[in-house]
């Protein structure tokens, strides 16, 4: 099963690299059509060979409904998501925008929502209570299970897999709506001035850390900004790509010292102050 899937979602990774640029395009919502009934297909498929290969132990079904299962549909459920929301973008940049940022607010809270669930998915290894709620015969039902159980498809499905399908569509979402929002804002500058580049040093983690102490004292917009703005404002004028940041900064709390940039930072800001006071 292991290596039917990896081969299957390389050849979907292919098909998305090639589909790329049209997603930051005009082509946009036709290249979402095309991808929607090409991951349809490749769903079938999985199934289809889950199917036919009957699981052997419990450990291979939840490798199926937490990892393979989830991957497959929340690609396609990305892809129908940009469709709605391309579908209904003004064809005014200044509109845009602002519509993207409505999008993003949206997106934002369904994963800050779901964050412990998010943050538990990424665990590895044998995780206490996967097998609750990654195997079909526990029958639980998910938060965003929702008209999904009337479908025949549920049988197919133990709930959760629904809602780390949706949270894997959402984190590429965010993503997508970033770089939109980026277009947008550049399509209504009526002139760039040059500017010097200036590029992050420092680790992916300070820079994230950064960017939620922003959005928790609500530095930015009287703290309307979301914390995918924040970061897209960061990685542009910076350079730098911060991945996940919702995933790393999860990963943040389980460490000893969580917060050891801005404790540094502030040790620092107090030596320098220190040390004018004595000048």
């Amino acid at each position: 099963m292991e290596e039917y899937f990896n081969g299957l979602l390389r050849e979907v990774e292919q098909r998305m690299a090639t589909t790329a640029a049209d997603m930051d395009g005009k082509e946009v919502i036709g290249a979402c059509r095309e991808m929607v009934t090409y991951l349809r297909g490749k769903n079938r498929e999985l199934k289809e060979y889950a199917l036919s290969h009957p699981f052997a132990e419990d450990a291979k079904e939840i490798l199926y409904f937490k990892y393979y299962k989830p991957a497959l549909t929340g690609r396609l459920l990305y892809y129908y998501r940009v469709y709605q929301i391309e579908s209904g973008c003004p064809g005014c940049l200044r509109a845009a925008e602002p519509y993207y940022y409505k999008a993003m607010e949206r997106a934002e809270r369904m994963m800050e929502r779901y964050l412990p669930f998010y943050q538990y998915y990424h665990r590895r290894g044998d995780v206490p209570g996967q097998r609750t709620i990654f195997l079909r015969a526990k029958g639980e039902l998910s938060p965003e299970s929702g008209s999904f159980v009337l479908d025949e498809e549920a049988e197919f499905s133990t709930g959760y897999d629904i809602l780390a399908a949706r949270l894997i569509s959402v984190e590429m979402l965010l993503v997508h709506l970033s770089r939109r929002m980026e277009r947008a804002a550049q399509g209504t500058e009526t002139e760039a001035v040059p500017e010097k580049e200036h590029r992050w040093t420092n680790t992916k983690v300070a820079a994230i850390l950064l960017v939620y102490g922003i959005h928790v004292t609500g530095s930015v917009d009287e703290g309307n900004a979301e914390i995918g703005e924040l970061a897209a404002l960061f990685e542009k004028h910076f350079h730098v790509d911060l991945g996940n940041v919702y995933h790393a900064f999860g990963r943040l709390r389980g460490q000893q010292n969580p917060t050891a940039f801005l404790d540094e930072m502030k040790e620092r800001l107090l030596k320098k102050m220190r040390d004018m006071d004595s000048r």
